[in-house]
């Protein structure tokens, strides 16, 4: 997330530009770091310290050797450095970020939150406020504070005001399970630039979640929202991954005729992948087309790699059959699934048609009772001295 690199401090800068120190190594030192040769530098600002006493001579020696050190990849070490120049000129605003920036390149990310939280951002020049958020933000995701890296990285995305650093503000906001703020973040991301693919497949698989647990009306426009970002991923590369995300979100959306057709498409980029035929299924089954929606769904069960997938597939499949009035396939596939209920409810749908079906029988064989019974009446008055034949 930063640029080891990136900054070197105003403090520094203006002591190797305007330094009058007059002592040997002192100069040696100077032209060695400006020259990016920082082992040279650093074995002539070690020297220089070793040897001199002025407390004024010594601060300047220590910065210079702490910022030796630490660009020279020896962070660990230039730590003491740091803090011994702090000790000789306390609240030195280059040394506080220097010795965050080591702790931070030494893998200590506690001390290097504590050392920058003593400081007052926002009265530093810019380009160190984003040095100081990014390194504070990146630490405090190592010890698993997400809500205050995210907090960080806001700053660092107002600062700069670019795309990518908005769409990783939007990440760690997710992360922290603030969903609305996430969302927020892509969607400005994605319309500073429209170009990220993956950008996008991130904002509609945020909004299935949203839509998840989202009811009514408002779940619909959230699925309707997503399509419209599927639609743009599909448009410019119909792959089989892009055609599975539009699919998921149409049929959030109820947008099932065309849910079904891209399920197709997909399909035939991949049909050896169960999710499209599991889905094409429950299109069919939204369509109340329980008979097409049958194969879809046993095609995806020996597609399906484990069991918790062909238990998913089973208990839709339950639901299609006893659509269909198959009740003993029906029982069978909620068995499969371990859906109990399932299973109970179909047996009870059973029980309750096969009722049905003695009753009209029951109804029936009464009618034609009566029938017989009327036509015999009819018969015996018209003999004579016919009577009527007795009730049952």
């Amino acid at each position: 997330m930063t640029n080891r690199r990136s900054v070197l401090t105003l403090a520094t800068a203006l002591l190797v530009l305007g330094a009058s120190v007059s002592s040997a190594g002192w100069d040696e030192g100077v032209a060695a770091f400006t020259a990016g040769n920082y082992a040279q530098a650093i074995a002539e600002f070690q020297q220089f310290v070793e040897e001199r006493t002025e407390e004024e001579a010594l601060q300047k020696g220590y910065q210079m050797l702490a910022q030796s050190l630490l660009r020279g990849g020896k962070a660990r070490e230039s730590i003491a450095a740091f803090q011994k120049h702090l000790e000789l000129k306390p609240g030195d605003l280059g040394s506080q970020i220097g010795l965050g920036q080591a702790y931070f390149q030494s893998g200590m990310p506690r001390e290097c939150v504590a050392t920058l939280n003593r400081l007052n951002v926002g009265s530093l020049p810019e380009p160190h406020q984003i040095l100081v958020y990014q390194m504070r933000s990146a630490s405090q995701a190592r010890l698993g504070n997400t809500r205050g890296a995210a907090a960080d990285l806001g700053k660092v995305a107002d600062l700069k005001g670019d795309a990518k650093t908005r769409f990783e503000y939007g990440r760690l906001l997710q992360s922290d399970a603030q969903l609305d703020a996430a969302l927020t973040a892509y969607e400005r991301a994605i319309s500073m630039d429209g170009s990220e693919a993956e950008w996008k497949q991130t904002l509609v698989n945020a909004l299935k979640i949203k839509g998840r647990t989202t009811q009514g009306s408002a779940k619909t426009g959230i699925y309707a929202k997503a399509q419209n970002v599927a639609r743009s991923l599909v448009a410019s590369s119909p792959s089989f991954d892009n055609l599975l995300l539009l699919g998921e979100v149409q049929l959030g959306a109820k947008n099932y005729d065309a849910a079904g057709s891209t399920f197709q498409q997909a399909i035939s980029k991949k049909a050896n992948d169960w999710h499209p035929h599991f889905y094409l299924g429950q299109a069919y089954g939204s369509l109340e087309r329980y008979n097409e929606a049958e194969g879809p769904l046993n095609t995806a069960l020996p597609l399906a790699p484990g069991e918790t997938e062909r238990k998913q597939i089973q208990d839709y499949l339950g639901f299609v059959l006893s659509k269909q009035n198959k009740y003993d396939l029906a029982i069978a596939a909620y068995e499969s699934a371990g859906n109990s209920a399932g299973a109970a409810r179909v047996r009870e749908n059973k029980q309750i048609e096969q009722e049905n079906l003695e009753a009209d029988e029951h109804n029936r064989n009464i009618e034609e009772l009566e029938r017989t019974r009327e036509e015999l009446r009819r018969q015996l008055e018209e003999l004579p001295g016919g009577t009527e034949p007795p009730r049952r």
